[in-house]
């Protein structure tokens, strides 16, 4: 981690985007997003000395629940980026983060959002945010970026296929890795799609996903976005997002 707070309780730390980071039209993949926007929360934390462990020691953990990202000016291969992040507020048990990607030269390339719940690590029953045994650092700064609103799921959807849980998939909580979603999505978007820069992309984690299930993948076009979906065989979601080029 190479991070650290300003006198703002702003945190930052530099990105790289290399080859691996990047899909087979030189976009920045979108599971490399995720995984940005989550390292970032994660590392804020751990500079703070809430690390996931510490936490964890406490009985509690965060589990993300939503991201929103808009992106204005897609990176390139091999471009240095400043990330940050900061916590903005809280809205009943969500613990809401922004998020930021600039050049160096402190032009802004893209803007998201997070929710994140706090969670009890071995059930993953939410917590109260008054369970948290620190104090948030709240910072009133705004992003440009779609809000973090329920993606309204479209009557028609068309089945694109299934996507069986592997062990690849799944992270320390014994669950799909948040970004790994992003790779589903990927691979289930039409291929006239999937080439595209994209404009802004949304999801929810509605129920994880857990090794040896197999979840329907289903997808609409819409006038908001592309909606793809993965549905576990009860019919809940597993998760819901959107996408816009």
């Amino acid at each position: 981690m190479n991070g650290h707070r300003d006198e703002h309780n702003i945190f930052q730390e530099p990105l790289y985007v290399d080859f691996r980071d990047t899909d087979r039209d030189q976009h920045v993949k979108l599971s490399v997003w995720i995984a940005w926007m989550a390292g970032l929360a994660g590392d804020d934390y751990e500079e703070r000395g809430l690390g996931r462990d510490q936490l964890i020691s406490e009985g509690q953990v965060f589990l993300v629940n939503r991201f929103v990202l808009k992106v204005t000016d897609p990176p390139k291969c091999y471009q240095t980026l400043k990330a940050m992040t900061w916590e903005h507020s809280l809205e009943t048990v969500f613990f809401n983060r922004n998020h930021r990607f600039e050049t160096p030269e402190g032009e802004t390339i893209a803007e998201g959002r997070s929710a994140w719940l706090l969670c009890d690590p071995q059930n993953h029953r939410i917590l109260r945010p008054r369970a948290l045994k620190h104090e948030p650092k709240w910072v009133d700064r705004e992003v440009d970026c779609p809000p973090l609103n329920q993606i309204p799921v479209p009557e028609q959807l068309e089945t694109l296929g299934q996507r069986k849980i592997v062990y690849t998939d799944l992270d320390a909580n014994r669950h799909v890795y948040c970004a790994n979603y992003g790779n589903i999505i990927d691979d289930f978007l039409p291929d006239e799609l999937v080439s595209r820069p994209f404009k802004t992309f949304e999801i929810t984690y509605a129920k994880e996903a857990l090794l040896g299930e197999t979840l329907d993948i289903l997808g609409a076009d819409t006038p908001d976005g592309y909606v793809l979906i993965g549905r576990h065989p009860d019919g809940g979601n597993s998760f819901i997002s959107r996408i816009s080029f």
